[in-house]
């Protein structure tokens, strides 16, 4: 979906600038991410030694669901991809989506929180620590004691 002719790249650097529809990022209906909106791409191709350097940027936005409070939310997605392509002798044209789609997919948080400061639900009652304070003990969760309680008694000087 992003190609460009080598040829071209012998006179001068080329500017590679557009969009491409959401279904580019390829995440489907059960993955926790979905696409919010289009890709914008802004990228430089450039000949060096032995291949082409192809770096810019590349955004988008997607849905998906904070791992602390459970809140579905819209967050920016951003990438500066910084590849090397090296050139065969016989190539005219140079596709570039999927590498930059796999720098872009790169960026995704493993845990994605709504916003920085985000306080999460409360282990006791579920509450949202956000919205509401709840007066449950921290150290009241259920099931007991914590199964990590045993090593806090240990004394290992």
């Amino acid at each position: 979906m992003i190609r460009f002719s080598v040829s071209a790249l012998e006179k001068a650097p080329v500017t590679l600038t557009g969009t491409l529809p959401p279904e580019f990022l390829e995440l489907g209906p059960d993955d926790l991410f979905s696409p919010a909106g289009e890709v914008a791409y802004r990228l430089t191709a450039r000949l060096v030694s032995g291949g082409v350097l192809l770096s810019g940027t590349c955004r988008t936005t997607l849905r998906t669901t904070c791992g602390l409070c459970l809140r579905e939310f819209v967050m920016p997605l951003a990438a500066q991809p910084r590849l090397f392509f090296e050139l065969t002798g016989d190539q005219e044209e140079l596709e570039v989506g999927s590498d930059v789609r796999a720098e872009l997919l790169l960026e995704l948080p493993m845990n994605p929180r709504c916003r920085p400061d985000c306080r999460g639900l409360c282990p006791v009652c579920g509450a949202d620590r956000n919205t509401q304070e709840c007066a449950c003990v921290p150290d009241a969760a259920p099931g007991g004691a914590s199964p990590w309680g045993a090593l806090d008694a240990l004394n290992l000087d």
